[in-house]
Parts: structure tokens; sequence; C-alpha cells
């Protein structure tokens, strides 16, 4: 009998609470407050995260099999049947799409259908013909910043939105390109085309740098577009950029063998205190 465990895997929880903060933390930075009206948009989204990566998990069941850090997934390893994993995925994302319909905001509802298009339609059929698929598949990432922000009454043209979108759509080069670099054989094996095949490791790890250079780049504007606008939140801003760098850098290049978990560990907790202190200015 499948164990509730087995469906909460299926979810890909740690996937899915990032969307979901990350439109939270978005909505918040628009309306500069928290908002009980926030939760029918906010429970869409977290809904609709769990389905597109229940129904991934249908989509490559078969390529996570092959794998060695994927085939203790649910269906791979027959806790869950394909079945359950397409009954689950629907439940999930029909349950999100009707609560968008119930928020009654129509650009909100738009951008959840095209976001799960893409990414199980678009990103994870085109993942198996290019080792660059990340790069439109990034798109996936930005797509609930722009829900949050509308729902939180936001225009989708407004700058301070459109940098947030780009800064997360970069960021997302540096940490899916490691997850290549490190399990580039397991890719291979599952069939999956890998950048190691066309870049070598010191023009994989030169890129991974130059995409969270870029990254960086970007948040250092925030202050130039009224983004940021405390002095004291510009420094500290600027000193977790050099930090992260100096610190991925000396990771990527000086030891003999490369501490991804430290890496992944310092690029989450990036990503955490920019929209931290984002919220923070506006709050």
């Amino acid at each position: 009998m499948s164990s509730a465990r087995s469906y909460f895997q299926l979810i890909r929880p740690g996937v899915t609470l990032a969307v979901t903060a990350s439109a939270l933390a978005s909505a918040i930075i628009c309306k500069g407050e928290i908002s009980l009206l926030l939760f029918w948009p906010v429970l869409g989204i977290l809904l609709l995260a769990a389905g597109a990566s229940s129904l991934n998990q249908y989509q490559e069941w078969e390529y996570d099999e092959k794998m060695e850090r994927t085939k203790s997934r649910p269906i791979p390893s027959r806790d869950l049947t394909i079945s359950d994993g397409l009954r689950t995925a629907n439940i999930f994302i029909i349950s999100g799409f009707i609560v968008l319909i119930y928020t009654g905001n129509l650009v909100l509802f738009g951008l959840g259908v095209f976001n799960v298009l893409w990414y199980n339609g678009v990103y994870t059929i085109l993942k198996r013909k290019t080792a660059f698929a990340v790069i439109p598949g990034a798109l996936t990432g930005a797509i609930p910043l722009m829900m949050g922000w509308v729902a939180a009454g936001g225009n989708l043209t407004d700058p301070v939105l459109v940098f947030l979108s780009v800064f997360i759509f970069i960021w997302q080069m540096p940490h899916f390109w490691l997850i290549t670099l490190k399990y580039s054989d397991e890719y291979k094996i599952a069939g999956f085309p890998v950048l190691t095949d066309t870049f070598s490791p010191v023009l994989m790890k030169l890129s991974i740098l130059a995409w969270l250079l870029t990254a960086s780049a970007i948040t250092l504007y925030f202050s130039r577009f009224s983004i940021v606008k405390f002095v004291n939140l510009r420094y500290l801003l600027a000193a977790v950029n050099l930090a992260v760098i100096l610190l991925v850098g000396y990771q990527l290049f000086i030891p003999k063998k490369i501490s991804f978990r430290l890496i992944f560990i310092v690029g989450n907790l990036y990503i955490f205190l920019v929209f931290a202190l984002l919220i923070i200015e506006r709050i």
C-alpha cells in the first residue's frame, strides 16, 4: 500500500515550497505588507507547483530509474504506480487552477496555465534534446514571481518586478549547471545530453562563475533603480554579493574536490538573504 510519505515525495516538497515562497516574497515586496488577501493566490500557486512536480516525475520516471540520485523516487522505486503519479498530478493541477479562478484574477490564472505548460510541456521535453534546455527552462522560476506580484495588485511592467524576474532567471543558470557538473555521469547514463560533452570542466566552472557574477551585478542595480533605498541595506547587499562570489569562486577553483553541498547551501542562503533584504526594505 502506498504511504503518505511517498505522495509527499512525489510533489518534491523542497522545490514546491521554494516556488511558493518566491511568489509570496514577490507579493510582499509589491504590497509592502503581509495580507490575508494573499492566501488564496498563494495556495493556488502551491497546488500548481505540487502538481507540476508530480507530473514531471510521472513524465521522467524511466530516466529517474537509471540515475542513482533519483532512482529512489516514488515511481521508479515502485512505491507508487505510474497511474498514482498521473492521478496525483491531475488532482493538484486541477485544484490549483480552480483556486486561481476563484481569485477572479485572470492574469494570475493565465500565468499559472502558462507555467505548467512551459515546465511540463516544453522544458521537460526539451532537456532530453539539448543540454541548453535550462536557459528557456529558467523562465519557470521567474513566472512565480510574476504571479505573486500580480496577486498583490502589481503591474507586470513594473521595473522592480522586471529586475527581480531577471535576477532569479539568471541565478538559476549557475544552480542547474552545478548540478550538471556534479551528476554529469548519471545524466549520461540516463540518456540526457550534458554540457560536459561540449564544455571542458574548466569552462564549465568559468561559465558558472560568470552567470553568478551577472546575477550579482543585477542586485547591485537595485540601488540605482530605488529598489533598495536605505544606505545600510545597500552596503549589506553588496557585502553579501562579494562574500558569495569569493566563496563560490574559491570552492570551484582552489580545492582538489569541489564541495557542492557547501556551494548549494551558500547559493540558497544568498537567494534568501536577497529577498529578505528586499522585504525588510519594503515593510
